[in-house]
C-alpha cells in the first residue's frame, strides 16, 4: 500500500486473506491483473486501474460512509483491545504517536473511570 509517496506494509486478518483469495479465484485473476476491475452482467472480469479518488468515491457510494471510517474504527478497536500506541502506529502507517492520539483514539469517560 502506498501512503504519502512511501510503500507501507500492512498485516491482514485471516478473514481478509481468505476473502481476497476467494476473489482472486472467482475472477481467475492473474499476477499482472489489477486487483480492482469490473465484471459485466455475465460475470466476465476486466482488469483495470482505478485512481485513489475514484476508489474512495466508490466505497463511499456502496457503503454510505467514507473509507476513513474503517481506518478509524480499526485503530479504535486495536486500542480498546489493549494494543499499545507503537503497535497501532506501525499498523496504521503513521510516523507520529501524536497523530494517532489526536485523530484516532477517543478516550471514553468509562476508560478514565476504570483507572480512578
Amino acid at each position: 500500500m502506498k501512503k504519502q509517496g512511501e510503500m507501507k506494509e500492512k498485516r491482514l486478518t485471516l478473514e481478509c486473506v481468505q476473502a481476497v483469495k476467494k476473489y482472486i479465484q472467482v475472477f481467475e485473476l492473474q499476477p499482472d491483473d489489477y486487483f480492482v476491475g469490473a465484471a459485466d452482467k455475465w460475470g466476465n472480469y476486466t482488469s483495470r486501474q482505478i485512481s485513489e479518488i475514484s476508489y474512495n468515491q466508490a466505497i463511499r457510494s456502496w457503503l454510505g460512509f467514507a473509507p476513513y471510517t474503517f481506518r478509524k474504527t480499526k485503530i479504535t478497536s486495536m486500542y480498546q483491545k489493549g494494543a499499545d500506541i507503537p503497535t497501532i502506529t506501525k499498523q496504521s502507517g503513521h510516523k507520529s504517536y501524536q497523530t494517532i492520539m489526536q485523530h484516532y483514539i477517543n478516550v471514553r469517560t468509562d476508560d478514565v473511570d476504570e483507572f480512578l
